[in-house]
């Protein structure tokens, strides 16, 4: 879809990435023979700004991060992920290059897997290097669920979905080295991180079969899952139980729309008072309050967040739980994954 179609209606809505690994990632990167005390480091948008905090922590002191207005040419307050990867071509980044200098280091945080043409958006970077510099990229690893057959995790605003061995084989194919391939797992989605630097290396080749097998089983999977999912729900709906979905994020829109759920939940619950009275894209549920639970009018919650949002919500709704209501998670590998039955 163009970006036009895809960019927020409004400037409040952010993405969270996981962070924890970013203290092992810097120590990591500070090591390496570029970043020098002066060294340059640049990052691209504003998923990168703790990244730089950190490396200012170390004394690093020659940092700067590109401006969505003055660099990217992005004027519009909504414009996000979906328009900053168009900005990113190799013109562009010439100029900026002669404006700000060469970077030592390029930090790009999840934004690859939002580029229409993967292949360009990493070469755009090469006039920004200097001699010796390295890029950093971090994207999902999408193995685990693919894996497990998960369809929340597919999104419209994701365009490409890397595994360790194909992003190593892309990123050799347009004229980097992989200089190291980090992976850090975490509960749902791994984050992996490419440290990368122009120049030729040779592509090596690997068996595709396992990774077209899974592809094929991921696609194949999906009508015995839906029906499992959808098939439980309605089950439990059918006996008179109320369900809600908690987290009225792209994750719950995938799963009310994939599975058909808008017959049998009944509301989405969210505390961000932006969101509350508004509904669900496809869905047309309604977005909620926690009250919802407080008052006792729920029976099964469904989770679409991350295994830290799900401890805070679990510690904060005892109330919930002692009135009988129960949680469970809509993501395969949470403890507390629906059990189907």
């Amino acid at each position: 879809m163009p970006p036009t179609m895809v960019k927020s209606h409004f400037d409040w809505l952010t993405y969270k990435e996981p962070e924890t690994h970013l203290d092992n990632l810097v120590e990591y990167l500070s090591r390496l023979p570029s970043l020098t005390p002066n060294a340059r480091i640049v990052g691209l948008t504003y998923k990168d700004d703790s990244t730089l905090v950190r490396f200012n922590r170390m004394g690093y002191a020659n940092i700067m991060r590109l401006d969505l207005r003055q660099d990217l040419g992005l004027s519009d307050s909504c414009a996000g992920l979906e328009s900053i990867q168009g900005a990113v071509i190799e013109k562009h980044m010439q100029v900026l290059a002669a404006q700000h200098g060469a970077a030592d280091l390029i930090i790009v945080r999840h934004v690859l897997e939002h580029s229409h043409d993967p292949g360009e958006f990493l070469r755009a970077f090469r006039p920004m290097l200097s001699p010796g510099g390295h890029l950093v990229l971090e994207m999902p690893d999408c193995s685990k669920f693919i894996a497990v057959c998960d369809y929340s995790f597919v999104w419209e605003e994701h365009i490409t979905y890397f595994s360790p061995a194909t992003f190593s084989r892309f990123a050799r194919r347009h004229g980097f080295v992989v200089k190291d391939l980090l992976n850090y797992p975490y509960p749902l989605e791994n984050s992996l991180v490419a440290i990368l630097t122009p120049g030729e290396q040779l592509v090596q080749e690997f068996s595709v079969h396992e990774e077209v097998a899974l592809g094929y089983r991921f696609a194949e999977s999906f009508p015995i899952r839906r029906n499992a999912i959808r098939g439980q729900l309605q089950r439990l709906h059918g006996e008179g139980q109320r369900i809600a979905v908690f987290g009225a994020g792209h994750l719950a829109a995938k799963f009310l729309n994939l599975f058909d759920l808008r017959e049998i939940v009944e509301c989405v619950i969210d505390d961000n008072p932006n969101k509350q009275g508004l509904r669900m894209p496809g869905s047309n549920l309604p977005v909620l309050g926690s009250r919802k639970l407080d008052e006792g009018e729920i029976d099964l919650c469904l989770l679409s967040l991350s295994p830290e949002s799900e401890k805070k919500v679990l510690a904060t709704k005892q109330g919930f739980l002692a009135k009988g209501g129960r949680f469970a998670s809509i993501f395969e590998l949470s403890p507390l994954s629906l059990r189907l039955g």
